[in-house]
């Protein structure tokens, strides 16, 4: 019995400059193994990835330093806001500061529909070299800000260049890699959790110890120096030819929004797959779930009766432990398949949120387990979302498409942190149940729209590598 659904590696590398069918063939284990075979045939003759060697795996340690700064800062942000919160703005509401990394978060996604076509024209070196600044300049800004305009400027400063860079370090790897690429975007983006685990714990001792100024003087020294890494190593080897790059939407009159209009619809034409927008759907409420989790983990801690210096604690275990959770799943989805292993991860995390923290939350010991096994599950989250969209990508294109899944996830995060706040209102038990049950209802819907992307590659069968 024949099948009419190609292996989803299969479409990845149809994408990739041809229009070759990949024959239908049978199911069961032989089906697996004769569709590997023929991609990895069809690959060869199409583009050829180093796999490995000193010029690869120097990158992988560039993107790796970056994602220290760019997704550590992410990951860590709920520290800097529990500090502020109950120190400079103490005055102000929580929905007020709420805004503040609410906007950052929303810069930190929304302006790679810009970087991402850049990327994919002109490389990743000079978009470093913006990205570092910015960050330099909005951790200091920080460092010395008193009032909530301050605030506001400083982490907009720093949300944009964490929005230029994060782009080039994860699309970089899917130059390098195509059969180690879950393995080693998974540990790139350790780095991520790496900074979030490093962070934290640099934020608690050098608040006590030196006060707040110098303490984000010493993390933007920390995140500069991350960056400085990503710039000498983080190098591309594919680029879109010239024919293909789109004119600018800028002229010597101004912004031509013609052109503008021209460009969306061309964007829109070039990625009508189904599977595409249910990835950016899925990854959307996911995300949301992650940022509101991080976010406000230690407040929600602390309304616990825990102390300020447990719930940074409880902070940095759900980042470390989200370490395994990036390069196991990674390892494992280089042989059963992208989605397959990032749905079982996200079914992981639902029974977190729904029994752990939503069923006995209110318990310091249970606050524990559900940071180390939670903090697991999560690390799929931000390790998984960019091979499951590299494994319907062409490589070329891979910037753009990440650019565009990351400025909707914009949204989210610009509206998420104020809609937590707004629930959580005066912090009360029943108004931190409600916002776990938020948290816990996006990621089951984000498990869901997965599950759907992956039934229109391959349907709703299980004995598929997709």
């Amino acid at each position: 019995m024949t099948s009419s659904y190609p292996d989803a590696e299969s479409i990845e590398l149809q994408n990739i400059n041809t229009h070759k069918q990949v024959n239908q063939v049978s199911r069961g284990s032989r089906e697996s193994t004769r569709t590997e075979d023929q991609i990895e045939g069809t690959d060869r003759d199409e583009i050829k990835y180093p796999e490995g060697g000193w010029r690869a795996y120097s990158v992988v340690f560039g993107s790796f330093c970056g994602c220290c700064t760019c997704l550590g800062l992410v990951n860590s942000i709920g520290s800097v806001q529990a500090y502020v919160s109950s120190h400079q703005l103490a005055n102000l509401s929580a929905l007020s500061i709420s805004w503040i990394f609410s906007i950052y978060l929303s810069l930190a996604y929304a302006l790679g529909v810009v970087i991402g076509p850049i990327f994919d024209y002109r490389g990743s070196q000079i978009i470093l070299v913006i990205s570092t600044a910015f960050i330099f300049a909005g951790l200091m800004g920080a460092a010395n800000s008193t009032q909530i305009y301050q605030f506001i400027l400083s982490f907009m400063s720093l949300g944009i260049g964490n929005g230029i860079g994060l782009t080039p370090l994860v699309s970089v790897i899917n130059h390098w890699f195509l059969r180690k690429r879950g393995l080693i975007t998974g540990l790139v983006t350790c780095g991520g959790s790496v900074g979030g685990l490093t962070f934290p714990l640099l934020l608690r001792y050098a608040f006590a110890k030196y006060g707040y100024v110098w303490a984000m003087r010493i993390l933007a020294f920390m995140a500069t120096g991350c960056m400085l890494i990503s710039i000498v190593f983080c190098k591309e080897r594919i680029r879109r030819p010239k024919q293909e790059r789109s004119i600018s939407c800028l002229s010597r009159r101004g912004i031509d929004f013609q052109q503008i209009y021209q460009r969306a619809v061309a964007i829109a034409r070039r990625h009508n797959q189904k599977s595409f927008w249910l990835t950016i759907a899925a990854s959307f409420c996911t995300e949301l779930s992650l940022v509101l989790t991080v976010t406000y983990f230690v407040v929600y801690a602390m309304a616990q009766g825990v102390s300020e210096s447990t719930g940074y604690l409880l902070l940095t275990i759900w980042n470390a432990t989200s370490i395994g959770g990036r390069i196991l799943p990674g390892f494992a989805s280089d042989f059963m398949g992208k989605f397959n292993v990032h749905i079982l991860m996200l079914l992981g995390l639902n029974l977190c949120f729904f029994v752990i923290w939503y069923g006995y939350g209110h318990s310091l010991k249970v606050l524990f387990v559900f940071a180390g096994i939670g903090g697991f599950f999560s690390g799929s989250i931000l390790g998984m979302i960019p091979t499951c969209l590299a494994s319907i990508t062409k490589v070329s294109e891979f910037g753009e498409r990440y650019g565009i899944l990351n400025f909707c996830l914009s949204f989210g995060n610009l509206v998420g942190v104020p809609i937590g706040a707004a629930i959580i209102r005066e912090g009360s038990i029943s108004d931190y149940d409600h916002f776990v049950l938020l948290v816990a209802s996006l990621c089951l819907v984000g498990m869901i729209l997965f599950i759907l992307a992956r039934a229109t590659i391959v349907g709703f069968r299980l004995n598929v590598k997709v």
